[in-house]
């Protein structure tokens, strides 16, 4: 039987996860339904914004997920000096801040780009624009293929030595290798790495609004800012629940997919490679090279150019406020994500020990649901409700703090949960019979072993924070200025040089934090 004081925490905080949603919620509906315009258009613009939101996210998951497959292959055919090194760069392409790349990736196919350079030196036009579906999927892609090349190449790195050394006697093709042996347990992770990029995709915003050019590629996501800035709420309500609609159907067959088993692979240290031919290491290299370049290039560029463009004269009371707010919701927004995941996950392992499963799975549930909750409508509800405050700058830090560190809780839990679980079942008993239990339980068993997937946790969740543009785009210019708001300013003004160095400096600020995630992972190593 648990006791109540087990239980306290994590329900504590999903009541705290419930109220401020549905509150956040119910306030945008009853301003919605108290406003003079209650018309809802249903039109044929409305039909064509779902239409290019499901394209361009569905066009940008298989160009990703193609991209990831044939580049995992040529990494796992190869070895190569400074290969290491990149496949510890390109994880970072999925936590960066997204008006960063925007930028990197002006900085290379924009009109002024390096791109563009090489044309004009080779006496050539450019004329190719960045701007509209091609610039979205260009960024989407940058963004979304090398993590799902890593982790498709960690499994084909996993395939056990033995079923490599059986392919070899019995002289597979590399086809057949691939069909027979490799592409089985890539397949077990097709449908969930795609329908997680699948629905980043469908609810991307700066990338949409800074690259799509236009009203032609505007998507649900941008449409709800639009009514909203508009004050157009019943609109926006209408477009939420469509938005609503949608991640709730993706996020079912997300969870269909967690009932298949997986595959028991029994990992062997081996260095053990299948032989490959001449011709397929050259075409490998030639993929990894290309590959490389798409990811490292726009990185390389955004620091050079920082550096080459940088005046001290850029450094305004704007931009020195805009780096105050941006560290200290950062770290705001850390601290309510970490809070609230370690109150839930307390609670979820003594649950899973007292194998109360069902609840386990609520309780998880709820730290996820803003998943499928557009933020935009989420800020936007909290933001009317508490609309006397609204012109002081720590209601708004304290607000974004709060939306982003619900944001950031799904991915500090799924980061979290196993190994959590894992170390308290490991020592349960043991504890139990030497009568610890709560906070000082905590300390002892939990944060003692897990200090460092904590700290990573932590820094994660700053990075993802540092990067947001969605929440701050509706409240920025009134009393708080970020990073990315600073951002899409310049860029939106065509200020070229300004946003290099800006981007730079919010790119330097996430390395910076990720340097802590690596340092402490190879700590524990």
């Amino acid at each position: 039987m648990l006791k109540l004081r087990t239980l306290l925490p994590g329900f504590s905080a999903a009541s705290f996860i419930l109220i401020v949603l549905g509150t956040a919620l119910c306030a945008l509906c009853l301003v919605a339904i108290k406003s003079n315009n209650l018309t809802v258009y249903f039109d044929s613009y409305l039909m064509h914004l779902i239409w290019i939101t499901v394209f361009q996210a569905t066009l940008s998951t298989l160009l990703s997920i193609l991209s990831a497959i044939v580049m995992a292959k040529a990494l796992s055919m190869v070895n190569f000096w400074g290969k290491r090194l990149l496949l510890r760069i390109m994880p970072i392409t999925f936590i960066l801040p997204t008006l960063v790349v925007v930028t990197g990736l002006l900085s290379v196919y924009g009109k002024h780009g390096l791109l563009a350079g090489v044309f004009n030196c080779l006496g050539l036009p450019f004329i190719t624009s960045i701007y509209g579906l091609k610039g979205i999927l260009l960024a989407h892609v940058f963004l979304n293929f090398p993590y799902a090349c890593c982790l498709f190449y960690q499994t084909l790195n996993n395939v056990p030595v033995a079923h490599k050394q059986l392919a070899t006697q019995l002289n597979f093709s590399s086809f057949t290798y691939f069909k027979l042996v490799e592409w089985p347990l890539l397949r077990r992770q097709l449908f969930p790495m795609a329908s997680l990029i699948f629905m980043l995709c469908f609810s991307s915003f700066a990338i949409v609004l800074t690259l799509g050019g236009g009203p032609k590629y505007s998507t649900i996501e941008v449409a709800i800012y639009q009514s909203i800035r508009e004050f157009d709420l019943i609109q926006a309500v209408f477009l939420a629940c469509l938005q609503l609609v949608c991640c709730v159907s993706f996020m079912r067959l997300m969870q269909k997919t967690n009932y298949n088993k997986r595959l028991s692979v029994n990992y062997v240290r081996q260095n053990y490679c299948v032989p490959v031919s001449f011709h397929l290491v050259l075409l490998s290299m030639l993929i990894i090279v290309i590959g490389g370049l798409f990811i490292v290039l726009p990185i390389i560029t955004i620091i050079i150019e920082g550096i080459y463009f940088f005046k001290w004269s850029f450094l305004t009371a704007a931009f020195q406020h805009a780096v105050m707010f941006s560290v200290l919701i950062a770290l705001g927004s850390a601290m309510i994500a970490m809070l609230l995941a370690l109150l839930l996950l307390y609670t979820n392992s003594r649950l899973l020990i007292n194998q109360h499963t069902q609840w386990s799975n609520r309780l998880m549930l709820v730290g996820s649901l803003i998943l499928i909750i557009p933020s935009m409508a989420l800020a936007s509800g909290l933001f009317l409700l508490l609309f006397p405050y609204a012109y002081s700058s720590v209601f708004v830090c304290g607000l974004i703090m709060l939306c982003n560190g619900l944001m950031a809780l799904p991915f500090v839990l799924k980061n979290l949960a196993a190994p959590m679980y894992d170390v308290t079942a490991r020592y349960w008993q043991l504890t139990q019979s030497l009568n610890i239990d709560g906070l000082l339980h905590f300390y002892l068993i939990e944060y003692k072993a897990l200090k460092k997937l904590i700290i990573q946790s932590f820094a994660f969740s700053a990075i993802l924070s540092l990067g947001d543009f969605g929440i701050i785009a509706l409240f920025g210019g009134q009393s708080v200025i970020t990073l990315p708001y600073y951002l899409y300013e310049q860029i939106s003004h065509y200020y070229y040089q300004e946003s290099t160095v800006t981007a730079a400096l919010l790119l330097i600020l996430s390395f910076s934090l990720l340097v802590v995630i690596d340092y402490d992972r190879t700590e524990s190593h």
